[in-house]
C-alpha cells in the first residue's frame, strides 16, 4: 500500500514538472519586445503630434521567478491561454495619458508601468535583484 502511494506521489510530481516545462517553452524568447499597440495616440508636442516612446525590450528569462499568472492575470479565466492586453478586453484604452486619466486602469500604458515599476520597487525595497524603474532605462530600442 505504501509503495503504491510513493510511486503515484512521484509520478504526480514528474506529471507537474513536465506540465510546467512545457508551459515555460510556450513563453516568447529574450528578444521579446513590448512595442506601443496599433492606434496608440500620441499627445501633441507644440501643434505636431509627439513620437510614441521607444519600444521596451522584455526577457522573459529574467522573470522565471514570477509566476506568469503576476503578469498575466486572466490566464486561468482564460483557461490557460496567453492574451495580448489590448485584446483582453481590460487595458484596451489606446488614449495616451494626461492628468485627467492618469490613474485609468484601462489606458494599455498604466497597465504596463503600474506592473512592471511596481514590482520592480517593490523588489528593491526587499534588497532583491531587480529590475530597472527610470523611463530611459526600459525604453531603450
Amino acid at each position: 500500500m505504501k509503495k503504491k502511494l510513493l510511486i503515484s506521489l512521484i509520478c504526480a510530481a514528474f506529471l507537474c514538472m513536465g506540465a510546467a516545462v512545457v508551459s515555460a517553452a510556450d513563453a516568447p524568447g529574450d528578444d521579446y519586445v513590448i512595442s506601443a499597440p496599433e492606434g496608440m495616440k500620441v499627445k501633441e508636442k507644440g501643434g505636431k503630434p509627439g513620437e510614441l516612446q521607444k519600444a521596451v525590450p522584455f526577457a522573459h528569462s529574467k522573470h522565471a521567478t514570477a509566476k506568469c499568472v503576476d503578469c498575466h492575470h486572466t490566464l486561468e479565466a482564460d483557461g490557460g491561454a496567453v492574451k495580448k492586453c489590448t485584446t483582453a478586453g481590460c487595458h484596451d484604452s489606446l488614449e495616451f495619458r494626461d492628468k485627467a486619466n492618469a490613474k485609468e486602469v484601462k489606458l494599455v500604458e498604466n497597465a504596463f508601468h503600474t506592473q512592471c515599476i511596481e514590482c520592480h520597487k517593490t523588489l528593491k525595497k526587499e534588497q532583491k535583484p531587480t529590475g530597472p524603474t527610470a523611463c530611459g532605462k526600459c525604453h531603450t530600442k
